[in-house]
């Protein structure tokens, strides 16, 4: 419905459309009829024109052509436009049947041709105030010129985004893509070049200032070889964010970010079946403990874009519950309720399942640091096994749907507490999925997560930007890594899966050497500049390198082909009843007795021998199997081995060694 009060907001575009009308209806008849037409029909026209008037002014306001703001006006505003010129048309081709009387035909002719003439100009003017916008205000600063890489649905839509917004002052110049049929195309006017390796020169030719790899499906090849061409101009490149992320919201000017470690180090992009996971989360009480950390968190976020019931965040840390109370309040998602609570007490557990009822519970909540789990064991213990066993039992005994326990690589073959005490969470799990069949219990094992608290991406980080040296505990060690998001993406999808009483791992692609991690940051982060790189050797518990399968296990394909499962080779007998034993080791602080009961349940376990803290063999520190380091790209990297009174010194010239 439309009110005297929008009349009145919008007196000048009423004049204008009401110049429009006439001046289109006259011309109509000018050009089609001169003197062909009576004179009685120009009599009736001066009648005709000012209903046409009131007809399409009233029309407009009903369509709401009166409601938008010019310089948005957009396609949703030029079909509004198409509706109400049609409806206007049809009434007045009746209307002037009526009262045009003296030639009906003249009246079926110029009604239809003089509608066509004031859509094009009510057209017209309702985008004038875009491309004036657009185009004329983008002259008032120096635009930066900006070069796109990727030509494709996100291309076009950071282009179109960046268009409506002229305060940028960015203007897009060129587009390049690999894909040589749409070589000399136009998107929205940029012009398309190919293929990428064009770049360096186009930079040259087009006074580019800005490079954005808008590419969010590209392979990890795919962009790092991008990445390595853009970092040749030497100019700034920026990315958009990750596929998974932009899934549930819109490509635009804030989908760009600066490139980051992970980027460069991220895997292939995980293709989701987000319509399964939100059938399973959709409208449903979700639980997370753990809610305030690094996966907790992540879950929770993208939890909250599955239209659950309500989810409940679940931490001891009520800072850090706050933090992800306050991102989700950013985002209008109201639907949380933040829990301060210890996971290992049972009442209070008792007390939340009690009054929030979940239907999902996703297990986020366990420590993490190898060095400090290894040297208390009895926190490990109480906290990755009797909190886990707390949550879990508590959970099939209140008829959760799906109970999901978060893992990790260090439970295969474990050489530290830490690891022995996530894959007793893992036996525990499995074993309470028998004692509650009408819980699907499952857990997801994967590895290391980039960027996540504690992890080493932004120990480096900060070190590089204080000028170094750089801290590595040994030279040839690996680990897995995927982005949280991916980890996240994937942990959903496998909770959403059919199978229950399942062991899922996460394919992580090939293992990273943190020496060539480190030096990969140096040269994103400082290229040029001279960082050290210091061996510190082994802390407690470390391994050099991890697994995601243990020898005593197989693995089947799932429905996905970045999840599989995995199965004990041999039956296990079930660690319940011996639980209380271990608890009451843990809360006697017996370390060794703890040590003794895992090596006992956990055939693989092998304890970690705390002679091996701060050893490195020396004939282990060379770079890729004796290839100079990176400092082509990064500069002079000086390789350390700092133990105590010893000290080595390794960096990119051959012939050059202190001690």
């Amino acid at each position: 419905m439309f009110s005297l009060k929008q009349l009145r907001r919008r007196p000048l575009a009423l004049f204008v459309d009401a110049c429009i009308v006439i001046n289109a209806y006259t011309l109509a008849s000018l050009v089609l009829f001169a003197q062909s037409a009576p004179l009685q029909y120009y009599d009736e026209l001066l009648i005709f024109l000012p209903i046409a008037v009131a007809v399409h002014c009233t029309v407009n306001l009903k369509m709401g052509l009166y409601r938008g703001v010019g310089r948005y006006a957009g396609l949703n505003q030029g079909l509004k436009a198409i509706k109400a010129v049609t409806v206007s048309v049809i009434l007045l081709v009746f209307i002037g049947l009526l009262s045009m009387r003296s030639s009906t035909t003249h009246v079926l002719a110029m009604v239809p041709i003089g509608g066509l003439i004031a859509f094009i100009l009510m057209t017209v003017v309702r985008f004038y105030p875009r491309v004036f916008y657009e185009r004329s205000l983008k002259e008032v600063a120096k635009a930066r010129n900006l070069l796109v890489v990727g030509a494709g649905s996100a291309g076009e839509r950071i282009i179109q985004s960046i268009q409506k917004e002229p305060n940028l002052a960015i203007q897009v110049v060129s587009l390049v893509d690999d894909d040589p049929q749409i070589k000399g195309l136009e998107i929205h006017g940029v012009p398309i070049h190919c293929p990428t390796e064009k770049i360096p020169e186009i930079v040259e030719t087009k006074d580019i200032d800005e490079i954005l790899i808008a590419i969010p499906s590209a392979t990890l090849e795919e962009f790092q070889r991008i990445w390595q061409i853009c970092s040749r101009t030497g100019k700034a490149t920026k990315t958009l964010r990750p596929l998974q992320s932009m899934h549930f919201g819109k490509v635009g000017i804030e989908s760009i970010r600066e490139i980051e470690i992970e980027d460069v180090l991220g895997r292939q992009p995980v293709m989701t079946d987000y319509a399964q996971i939100s059938g399973f989360i959709g409208n449903r009480v979700v639980l997370v403990t753990g809610a305030g950390g690094s996966i907790g968190s992540e879950l929770v976020m993208q939890i909250s874009h599955h239209n659950p019931a309500q989810i409940i965040l679940v931490d001891h840390d009520e800072s850090a519950l706050y933090r992800i109370h306050e991102k989700l309040s950013q985002l209008y998602f109201q639907k949380h309720i933040l829990c301060v609570a210890d996971i290992k007490s049972e009442s209070k557990m008792e007390y939340l399942f009690r009054q929030h009822r979940p239907d999902l519970v996703f297990h986020a909540a366990a420590y993490k640091h190898v060095p400090l789990m290894e040297l208390q064991p009895d926190e490990a213990v109480l906290n990755n096994v009797h909190g886990t066993w707390n949550v879990a039992r508590i959970a099939g005994e209140h008829d959760v749907d799906c109970f999901v326990n978060i893992s990790t690589d260090k439970a295969v073959e474990p050489a530290n507490v830490l690891g022995a005490t996530k894959l007793l969470g893992e036996r525990v799990v499995n074993d309470l999925g028998n004692v509650y069949p009408e819980t699907k219990y499952c857990s997801v094992r994967f590895g290391n997560v980039l960027g996540s608290r504690g992890s080493v991406i932004p120990i480096f980080q900060e070190q590089i930007h204080s000028g170094g040296p750089v801290t590595i505990t040994h030279p040839e060690m690996t680990r897995y890594f995927m982005l949280i998001s991916e980890a996240v993406d994937l942990v959903l999808q496998a909770a959403a899966f059919k199978n229950g009483n399942a062991l899922y791992v996460l394919e992580m692609g090939k293992p990273v050497r943190i020496v060539d991690l480190a030096e990969q940051m140096i040269s994103l982060m400082v290229p040029g500049e001279d960082i050290d790189v210091v061996f510190t050797g082994l802390r407690p518990g470390e391994k050099l390198h991890e697994q995601l399968i243990d020898k005593y296990e197989s693995r089947t394909s799932t429905d996905h082909a970045m999840i599989y499962q995995v199965s004990a080779m041999d039956q296990q007998p079930s660690i319940l009843a011996d639980l209380p034993s271990l608890f009451y080791k843990a809360k006697s602080h017996d370390g060794v007795a703890i040590k003794a009961f895992l090596e006992k349940w956990i055939p693989s376990y092998s304890p970690f021998d705390m002679r091996l803290v701060g050893s490195i063999n020396m004939g282990d520190l060379k770079v890729a199997d004796g290839a100079a380091p990176a400092s082509s790209v990064a500069g002079t990297i000086g390789y350390h081995w700092n133990n105590g009174e010893k000290s080595r010194f390794y960096n990119d010239r051959p012939d050059t060694e202190s001690g």
